[in-house]
């Protein structure tokens, strides 16, 4: 999955960005005590995870994650709230924290009923402060080519390699 790299690209994530986002939710993950954190863009599409998940069911989970938020929020503004979270209950055990992280992304956290939801949005609003802060300062300024992960390096050295190997 490449995307053509812009000044300012929401969509665009380097190596330093990355790291630090994987830092960010590992933290919150130890602290808050939930099973697994998704940063996820509005399109369902996955930024970083930490902790346990299913990969097979990866791609299908981030996407009704970002369909159940946007739903959800709509729902909101009609009734005249800006600010919203969802809360999903999953079985008897299993609940789903939906909130929004910044102008493009969403954070979703799954964890038991043993954990305390209150104590667990307090993480939550923690890690989107900081989440929010690795995002400004990818969009600030330029970055270094070489650092870009998603994007025209990657396109330009598969097309090296494959020119290599197939002349």
């Amino acid at each position: 999955m490449s995307r053509t790299a812009t000044q300012g690209d929401p969509s665009v994530f380097y190596a330093r960005d990355v790291h630090q986002l994987n830092l960010v939710l590992g933290k919150f993950l130890r602290r808050s005590g939930a099973d697994t954190v998704l940063l996820v863009d509005e399109a369902g599409h996955l930024t970083a995870r930490q902790g346990e998940t299913s990969p097979a069911s990866e791609d299908t989970i981030t996407a009704l994650v970002a369909g159940t938020y946007a739903a959800s929020r709509a729902m909101a503004q009609m009734l005249g709230s800006e600010e919203f979270s969802s809360l999903v209950r999953c079985g008897t055990d299993r609940k789903i924290m939906i909130l929004r992280a910044g102008d493009h992304a969403l954070l979703a956290v799954a964890f038991t009923s043993q954990v305390a939801v209150s104590l667990l949005r307090t993480y939550a609003l923690e890690a989107i402060r900081k989440v929010c802060a690795v995002f400004e300062r990818r969009l600030r300024g330029p970055r270094d080519s070489e650092e870009q992960i998603q994007g025209q390096r990657f396109d330009s050295e598969i097309d090296s390699a494959l020119s290599d190997v197939f002349g």
